[in-house]
């Protein structure tokens, strides 16, 4: 009897240990809080989860240009990032100059398209190019590591500027994530706000709640600039976005969201996630608006960095790769 009450716990502790070895926790870093990218990551993880019982999926806030460094670092398996930037971490140029990010790899892209956003309130006198000429002036700028933050000082160097420069002449610059930057508005302790969100963002949209403004046009000489240094793409930002900051269609630039992945995530892991959201494109408006976009056909259609081998398996399967 003992010896078969043993032989019955020892097959027991080898189901348990069989079941936990099936569970997987895995990273996903997403963007700031109160930003698309966090309601996109949340929302992404939960099917994945519902979908693939044992698998957990932990969403952390990020930002654009750190979550790259995050992924080759090992801190997290799957990352939202900026097509842009994917690039430039893997080779190793821009920003990340002589530190290739050879780990980052990608599980598809164009899941929504990220607009840049420059707004300034109603009251406030100066214009997109004329601002970058004055004293005193109140904007709020996303953090450090941020695909809005980088951008924001592309900007800055084709005006011959810089946060020491501003500072300087009496700026006031407010750093601080979305829902940060919203309260900052609202409260009149800024005046303008540079960020990069899919549309509608829901912390501009916030922001016209409290306080109307303008969202303004990008000088095409700026735009094209931008567009031929880094990558980024042209854009307009339908006259119906947001009421309270636009009555005619915006131009601007764009960057397309690119879910990245490492290379060290398991080729069945890899190919779960590919299939989840493959499969749950219908959902993924739901999630935000903007997602409405992504199409699974032509999610690798464009690599910045290369597929990763389990995503690659899903999209054969499916013919849309050869």
């Amino acid at each position: 009897m003992m010896r078969k009450s043993l032989l019955a716990a020892g097959i027991g502790a080898a189901i348990t240990f069989a079941g936990q070895a099936s569970a997987q926790t895995i990273e996903f870093v997403a963007g700031q809080l109160g930003g698309g990218w966090y309601t996109m990551s949340s929302g992404m993880a939960k099917m994945m989860q519902d979908k693939n019982p044992g698998l957990t999926v932990k969403v952390v806030p990020g930002g654009g240009t750190a979550n790259p460094s995050k992924i080759q670092q090992g801190q997290s398996q799957l990352g939202m990032g900026l097509d842009i930037f994917a690039k430039a971490a893997r080779d190793g140029t821009g920003i990340y100059n002589g530190r290739k990010h050879d780990k980052v790899v990608m599980i598809g892209q164009s899941f929504s398209d990220n607009y840049v956003h420059f707004l300034k309130a109603a009251n406030a006198p100066y214009g997109f190019e004329d601002v970058f000429k004055q004293k005193n002036i109140k904007i709020g700028v996303t953090k450090a590591g941020s695909s809005d933050e980088m951008t924001y000082r592309f900007v800055m160097e084709e005006y011959g500027q810089s946060y020491d420069k501003q500072r300087a002449n009496g700026w006031k610059i407010v750093q601080g994530d979305y829902n940060e930057l919203a309260s900052a508005y609202k409260d009149g302790q800024v005046d303008y706000v540079f960020l990069v969100l899919g549309i509608p963002g829901a912390a501009v949209i916030d922001m016209g709640t409290g306080r109307k403004g303008e969202l303004m046009n990008w000088p095409k000489s700026l735009a094209d600039t931008l567009m031929k240094k880094y990558g980024y793409s042209p854009a307009t930002f339908p006259m119906t976005t947001y009421p309270a900051f636009q009555n005619a269609d915006v131009s601007a630039i764009l960057m397309a969201t690119t879910l990245m992945a490492s290379s060290d995530l398991s080729e069945d892991v890899a190919y779960k996630v590919t299939k989840t959201v493959c499969e749950g494109t219908d959902e993924l408006p739901k999630i935000h608006a903007s997602m409405n976009v992504f199409k699974c056909e032509t999610a690798i259609k464009v690599q910045p960095v290369p597929v990763h081998p389990g995503a690659l398996k899903y999209y054969k399967e499916k013919g849309f790769s050869s």
